[in-house]
């Protein structure tokens, strides 16, 4: 995270840059006179050069970031005003920011990073880091069916896409393979996603709280009121005997998975830059650990059939013994 940078930072690193080419100008023509040709020119100044063109492409980045955040906030702005004119009166709760300030926050908050523009900062169980945030949809056996990485620092916008990724990667394998129940944690839970849902989507069951607080809640055996939202809703099916089998299984079996291919497999970091080259690596990381995991079934399977053919030979035949390699 040492490299990013905020507009300000950028103007400054650009400003700096310059400052320096000056200087190095002003010996080389004291040194050598100002008269020698372009090709004289040390390889460091042209790194310098197009450095500062990097710099600059950065700057525009982070001006259409903020640009955006002015505009879709200028957006709820009016929004507002129209339903205060229709209501006839001021709206209660707290004043929205005013334009000026949406700017000026994004100034100090809106980053860059100059090693990988593409990663974002993301807020983890041990701290902050530098990356994306990696998706992945298991089968109850832990086979990854859908891999997926986005730049966004959580996942309640990762809930449709997953769904429907899952969908169609399962239909290209069997046309007639369905979801039973899509599980997951409360990163996913949004009203809105819920709503998005139709008659044909598969079964969905999300936690609408951290795992523990539910856990917590259920032990305690709180009463749930009749549903009278999709949140209350959502938080009565969890609470029934059916949700609670339902969701208990999502921790066996999508949580192993990231287990291992941290632990076993040492996945830690991506050792390439941007966004697609690291979406390559994650889905080819998910594609080994599956494959491991159908590899390693295979081989329960035959020791399953060698053990039964033992018994049954031993059944038949006492005194003879079967051996397989």
């Amino acid at each position: 995270m040492a490299k990013n940078r905020t507009e300000s930072g950028l103007k400054k690193d650009i400003e700096r840059y310059l400052r320096e080419a000056d200087m190095i100008d002003a010996e080389e023509d004291r040194l050598y006179g100002p008269d020698k040709p372009g090709k004289e020119i040390p390889p460091e100044y042209a790194t310098r050069e197009r450095r500062i063109n990097e710099f600059r492409k950065y700057q525009k980045q982070l001006a259409q970031e903020k640009q955006k955040l002015v505009e879709e906030h200028q957006a709820r702005l009016d929004k507002r005003k129209k339903q205060e004119a229709e209501a006839g009166g001021k709206k209660r709760g707290r004043k929205p920011k005013s334009i000026e300030k949406v700017e000026k926050d994004a100034e100090k908050k809106l980053k860059v990073n100059l090693t990988d523009p593409d990663s974002r900062i993301m807020k983890t169980a041990s701290g902050y880091l530098q990356g994306f945030n990696c998706q992945a949809a298991v089968s109850s056996d832990q086979i990854v069916v859908a891999a997926e990485l986005t730049q966004d620092q959580n996942d309640v916008l990762q809930l449709i896409p997953m769904l429907e990724k899952t969908i169609e990667n399962l239909k290209t394998l069997d046309e007639n393979m369905e979801i039973g129940t899509f599980l997951g944690d409360a990163g996913y839970f949004s009203e809105k996603n819920l709503r998005q849902l139709g008659p044909d989507d598969p079964d969905v069951l999300l936690a609408v709280a951290k795992e523990w607080k539910t856990l917590e809640a259920q032990r305690g055996g709180n009463i749930i009121p009749l549903p009278v939202d999709l949140k209350t809703a959502m938080e009565y099916r969890l609470f029934t005997p059916e949700g609670r089998e339902l969701y208990s299984k999502r921790k066996i079996m999508v949580e192993p998975v990231f287990g291992q291919m941290k632990e076993v497999s040492g996945f830690r970091e991506f050792m390439r830059r941007g966004k697609e080259a690291c979406a390559c690596k994650w889905k080819m990381i998910c594609t080994a650990h599956s494959l491991l995991k159908l590899w390693r079934y295979g081989v329960d399977k035959v020791h399953r059939k060698t053990e039964a053919a033992i018994a049954m030979t031993r059944e038949i035949v006492p005194n003879t013994l079967v051996f397989a390699a």
